[in-house]
């Protein structure tokens, strides 16, 4: 992901200059043309914004340290492991230095559009899955992807999120769940649903919504929203933006520190609650469900 960051911030040079590259790793290749430090708080004090791309278990003692250097600080989700972590860096940035968390899903072409449609009205129900191969976490599926969905509850929801209840499969030997099912509700009154499988053969994200007017099937991965009448009849595909997500996201990032209304980019506190919920859930799956040694 700091790959990718750095290529997309190259691409925005009316936005920002990238300075420098830090890496934990030695032998991780550099951004091409970036200049490499060899100690971390060399790369906090070269730059006005800090971003974050370190494994999950790194992200907390960075994030403080570039904050309390006064930095603005970019963090991949999870904003960090672990809840009482989370709450301690959101709490940190309300000086000066702003924090911001990559939940990058915001910005996929379906939820922007859907976050436009559903405005002004009231969502009723939501259910969003989450699943393909990927590599176990030490946090479990849900803190290290489950993250992104839980976000997505809060943001098109309109409100804070409570969790009703959740339920989950482990390997044996490991802490963390491999997959999940979460029943979630919002402020607002909307009822939802998450599944998210770190193990499933195919991988698929998708979303469906539905307000009073019309139920949303949107498809994170084609970028495709079918909008189809709740009382019934044919349903037509949304016209989606085209930009890409994580150039979006860079955008909404430079408006933001420039003063600019930043509702679409994930804050500190929206990190925090996402890890939080996350850190809930899968307390419960692993107090619900003992370990199956064929996962």
């Amino acid at each position: 992901m700091g790959q990718r960051h750095a290529r997309v911030l190259r691409s925005l040079a009316d936005r920002f200059e990238l300075v420098a590259a830090y890496d934990l790793r030695d032998d991780a290749p550099s951004p091409p043309g970036v200049d490499r430090l060899a100690r971390e708080a060399d790369a906090i004090a070269s730059a006005d914004v800090v971003v974050v791309a370190t494994p999950i278990e790194a992200h907390a003692g960075t994030v403080a340290r570039a904050l309390a250097a006064g930095r603005h600080v970019f963090v991949e989700k999870p904003l960090c492991a672990t809840a009482a972590e989370a709450h301690r860096l959101a709490a940190a940035a309300r000086g000066g230095a702003r924090l911001f968390v990559g939940h990058s899903e915001r910005f996929n072409p379906v939820v922007r559009a859907l976050a436009r449609l559903v405005r002004g009205e009231d969502v009723l129900a939501m259910d969003l899955r989450r699943v393909g191969p990927s590599k176990p976490s030490g946090c479990g599926v849900l803190v290290n992807l489950g993250v992104h969905d839980l976000d997505l509850a809060a943001y098109l929801g309109g409100g804070d999120v409570t969790l009703q209840a959740a339920i989950g499969r482990r390997a044996a030997g490991r802490s963390g769940e491999d997959l999940a099912h979460v029943l979630f509700a919002t402020a607002h009154g909307a009822v939802g649903h998450l599944y998210v499988d770190r193990t499933a053969p195919a991988k698929a994200r998708s979303i469906d919504l539905v307000t009073e007017r019309w139920a949303y099937r949107g498809d994170l991965l084609a970028h495709r929203l079918v909008r189809a009448p709740r009382a019934g009849g044919v349903g037509t595909d949304v016209p989606l933006p085209a930009e890409e997500p994580l150039a979006a996201q860079a955008a909404a990032l430079a408006d933001a520190l420039n003063g600019a209304p930043s509702r679409e980019i994930a804050a500190g506190a929206d990190g925090a609650r996402a890890v939080a919920l996350a850190e809930r859930a899968a307390a419960q799956c692993v107090a619900r469900v003992p370990a199956l040694a064929n996962s």
